[in-house]
């Protein structure tokens, strides 16, 4: 039995499914690495299900003592980070909004594709775990999991009628436009994001005034012009913020936006990725998990 926060017990989930790799089949996993604390502290009573798809597309669906928890697959960060790699990194991550029947407004279209590629997988693997559906469900995930996590909980309650608890969401891209983001947050109060100083990613698809700054720096022509269009867009975040700050602690009070960004900038200029990359990581080390659960899972070093 895990006795865990439930963000550090899905943060733990967002991390372990990175285990899933390209060659992985569906409804086998296998934890990864030489340490698997993280795997360990979520607490799960059976195997879990891996549900993947297009080889790109992954998921971790598994079943504790009192929950369910899907957690999404995110994008592995590009290492060594470069300034090239981080450019083709933030244009991966940025994608035009599009419609779906089962969704409000628009979302990114990078997201739902994965996401609708996926959905049919996980509610088999969601009925086999919880037939009766009597659980608490959790969506989560890390990166690009994180910007499909809230898309999915939209989708799973209007196209199957199951109803997410509360979706928890760590260094997550923003899902879809203002229309999207208020019905979701009325439809779930309840929700958290979590992002890191340094973390560029919750920051994109980027705000006009991101774009702005981005513009300053030295880029190449075609991004730009990519820039430009993106700042037409409207994408929002959705749930509460939860701000993990340069000590790794839980923020009482956020650092404002203009800060945060200036501060990625300046990093950016002065061509510090490693800084930027090491603010994504989920994996123990850093600061998503220092803030999140509170040196409770990680091994001392």
């Amino acid at each position: 039995m895990s006795s865990l926060d439930l963000s550090c017990k899905l943060l733990c989930a967002s991390a372990s499914a990175y285990c899933i790799k390209p060659s992985s089949k569906n409804g086998q996993y296998n934890p990864c690495g030489d340490d698997n604390s993280q795997y360990n502290a979520i607490g799960f009573v059976k195997n879990p299900f891996v549900v993947t798809s297009l080889r790109i597309e992954a998921a971790l669906v598994g079943k504790t003592d009192s929950e369910l928890i899907v957690a999404f697959r995110g994008t592995l960060p590009p290492s060594p980070l470069t300034w090239d790699s981080l450019l083709d990194w933030i244009q991966d991550l940025m994608a035009k909004p599009t419609s779906d029947i089962n969704l409000p407004g628009e979302i990114h279209s990078g997201f739902l594709f994965a996401l609708i590629s996926l959905a049919e997988g996980i509610k088999k693997a969601i009925d086999n775990l919880d037939p009766t559906h009597s659980l608490p469900l959790y969506f989560t995930g890390h990166s690009k999991g994180g910007g499909m996590a809230p898309i999915a909980a939209m989708y799973f309650k209007n196209a199957y009628g199951l109803h997410a608890t509360q979706t928890i969401t760590f260094a997550g891209p923003k899902p879809g436009d203002k229309e999207f983001c208020s019905v979701y947050n009325v439809e779930f109060p309840n929700d958290l994001r979590y992002e890191n100083y340094l973390d560029v990613v919750p920051l994109l698809p980027p705000s006009p005034e991101f774009i702005r700054l981005l513009k300053e720096l030295p880029l190449p022509e075609s991004f730009e012009k990519f820039l430009s269009e993106a700042a037409s867009w409207d994408y929002q975040t959705v749930g509460s913020l939860k701000y993990i700050d340069a000590k790794g602690d839980v923020a009482v009070i956020p650092t404002p936006m203009i800060i945060r960004v200036g501060d990625i900038i300046e990093k950016m200029a002065t061509l510090d990725f490693s800084a930027i990359g090491d603010a994504h990581h989920a994996s123990c080390g850093y600061r998503y998990m220092k803030g999140t659960c509170q040196g409770n899972v990680c091994p001392s070093i």
